[in-house]
C-alpha cells in the first residue's frame, strides 16, 4: 500500500473527527434514560462535511467558511432553518412570534 492511499481514509477520519468534535462543544446531544435527542445533528453533519469537502476541492475561501460557521450558529440557536434542496443549501429565517413567516434563501 502507498502512503497516497490512506489519504482519503485520513481526511475522512479527519472530518469524522472534526464533525464529532463540534457537536461535544456546542453541547448538541441531549437523553432521557437510554434515547439521545438531537434534532439538528444530521443538517449539521452534512453542513460540516460539505464545507470540508468543498475547502479541499478549493471551492471555498476562508471567508465563506466563517459564513457558513455563523449560518449554523444561528441554526443552532434557532434563529434560522436549514435545509437541502437539490444541491443547495436553504436558509429559512425564522421569526420568534412563530406566525410562519419565512424568508427564503439559498446558500450555494
Amino acid at each position: 500500500m502507498k502512503p497516497k492511499d490512506n489519504i482519503p481514509q485520513d481526511f475522512e477520519k479527519r472530518k469524522h473527527d472534526y464533525v464529532l468534535d463540534f457537536i461535544r462543544k456546542k453541547d448538541l446531544l441531549n437523553s432521557e434514560g437510554n434515547v439521545v435527542f438531537s434534532p439538528k445533528i444530521f443538517i449539521i453533519n452534512s453542513v460540516l462535511r460539505w464545507c470540508f469537502d468543498a475547502v479541499a476541492d478549493k471551492r471555498m475561501s476562508k471567508a465563506k467558511w466563517e459564513k457558513f460557521s455563523k449560518l449554523l450558529a444561528q441554526y443552532i440557536a434557532g434563529t434560522v432553518d436549514l435545509k437541502w434542496n437539490d444541491g443547495s443549501l436553504e436558509v429559512i429565517e425564522t421569526h420568534p412570534d412563530d406566525t410562519k413567516k419565512r424568508k427564503r434563501r439559498t446558500r450555494s
